[in-house]
């Protein structure tokens, strides 16, 4: 749809969507002229604006009132920010020095940062399990009757559980029986292991240690996402009881998320939707932002970000772009 636009045309629409994105009001032609480099007369601009209004980017609420950018103007916005911003290196300053850390701490203050910075809600998945491979499985005894349980991984992460002893071996045999098992091994595979198990035996020890391995599996995948920034939508702002409703269910329900999820690719481009494309009525004013995050060449998770559709986006894709990348930056070398 862009093709049809003249170069004029298309710095109209741009100027327009600028516009009502910083004053929240109908742009007129004489507000595109005054803020603009466009050398044109203001019927020039209105024939334009009527171009523009047929072809769907903008529309009018009222006969003489000022025009609003569609969604599809907004995601031609997005589009010329991309081209101009994709190919290129750093926008913000960061610290370069990082030092790595418990990585589901990064999680939560890199989702922090990110909300902070944007006013917005901001959802990291946790990584693919297939790209988690257990490094090593540490068994302590707690007290008489408990021992804890830690499995370690490639990124960092770690699952801890706390066992009853009872019908487990000594726990010097059973670290050693997991490790046998388990080290090397990814979360997906281990994961399919334990769904398909067809063994037959009498051995108490070994139907536990496999019951415990599955209660350990099961306590990493209860936890998919770190979500931040519900509250600076509310504060910032100021959605309706149906908007904050539709929010607080997706940061609720697994399910809803999933659902939303399911469609997002592993690009590591930065791309855009909005609440109307997904069916949520009550979100068609707000933006969902979404890319992935990588270890090496592999994009393990996605981070998706959810803000009012009327926001600065050179400063959301520059602040994705730019998080994402230092965040798998820190994955890849660290590891």
């Amino acid at each position: 749809m862009g093709m049809e636009l003249t170069s004029r045309q298309k710095e109209v629409l741009l100027s327009i969507v600028k516009i009502y994105i910083k004053e929240h009001k109908p742009v007129s032609s004489d507000d595109v002229l005054s803020n603009s480099s466009i050398k044109a007369s203001s019927a020039t601009i209105r024939n334009d604006m009527q171009k523009l209004q047929h072809l769907k980017y903008i529309y009018q609420q009222h006969t003489s009132g000022g025009r609003i950018p569609t969604d599809a103007a907004l995601f031609l916005y997005f589009n010329i920010i991309d081209e101009a911003y994709s190919k290129n290196g750093t926008y913000m300053e960061m610290p370069k020095d990082y030092k790595f850390y418990d990585l589901n701490l990064m999680y939560e203050n890199i989702s922090k940062m990110i909300s902070d910075i944007l006013n917005g809600m901001v959802l990291f998945e946790y990584p693919n399990p297939k790209y988690i491979y257990i490094t090593r499985a540490v068994v302590t005894p707690l007290t008489d009757y408990n021992y804890v349980v830690n499995l370690m991984t490639n990124l960092g992460m770690t699952i801890t559980r706390t066992v009853d002893i009872y019908g487990l071996p000594h726990y010097k045999e059973l670290e050693e029986m997991l490790n046998i098992g388990l080290k090397g091994k990814s979360f997906n595979s281990v994961f399919e292991a334990i769904k398909n198990q067809n063994f037959q035996t009498d051995d108490i020890r070994v139907i536990n240690m496999y019951n415990l391995i599955e209660v350990l599996l099961n306590e990493f995948s209860r936890n998919k996402y770190i979500i931040n920034g519900l509250e600076k939508i509310i504060s910032f702002h100021k959605p309706g009881y149906d908007s904050i409703k539709s929010l607080s269910m997706i940061i609720e329900n697994d399910e809803i998320k999933d659902e939303i999820f399911k469609d997002l690719d592993y690009s590591r481009d930065i791309k855009v939707f909005f609440g109307n494309d997904i069916g949520f009525r009550s979100l068609r004013n707000f933006a969902f932002f979404y890319t992935s995050y990588c270890m090496s060449s592999n994009s393990i998770g996605r981070l998706l970000f959810i803000t009012e559709k009327y926001s600065d986006y050179e400063k959301i894709y520059n602040t994705i772009k730019e998080y994402t990348s230092r965040f798998s930056e820190i994955i890849s070398k660290n590891l």
